[in-house]
């Protein structure tokens, strides 16, 4: 299966603000973190439909979400917002700063078949209980 190489940008975003104030284990909030959003012409050479799932793999973990078109994406760029979802591809080194580096991580974008499941929070949340 052909992959993408990019550069994974995470941050927060308006959509994400609103949901999280509906509740983390809202729908909303659900459906407005676990994506990546892709340059369109990024996501054609993967031949990737929107909300396609996919995978984003980084030295540090992988995880399944959806795909998302977005014009202010650049090529060659991913963003993620922040969430649990990117919490599992992230170092937990904060290398003194406290907080681990969320800017400029090196990730694979990989198509997924459309019944790949996403993961809710609540199954993330018991992978990391069960270990």
């Amino acid at each position: 299966m052909e992959t993408l190489d990019v550069v994974l940008i995470t941050g927060r975003t308006d959509k994400q603000g609103v949901t999280l104030e509906i509740g983390k284990t809202s729908m909303d909030y659900y459906e407005s973190v676990a994506v990546v959003e892709l340059n369109e012409e990024d996501a054609e050479k993967l031949g990737l439909n929107e909300n396609q799932p996919v995978k984003v793999e980084t030295e540090n973990g992988a995880v399944i979400v959806r795909c998302k078109y977005s014009k202010s994406v650049k090529p060659g760029l991913a963003f993620m917002p922040y969430g649990p979802w990117t919490s599992l591809l992230m170092t937990h080194n904060t290398e003194g700063i406290s907080m681990p580096s969320y800017k400029g991580v090196k990730a694979k974008i990989t198509p997924q078949e459309e019944k790949m499941k996403v993961l809710t929070i609540e199954e993330i949340l018991d992978q990391f209980i069960r270990g």
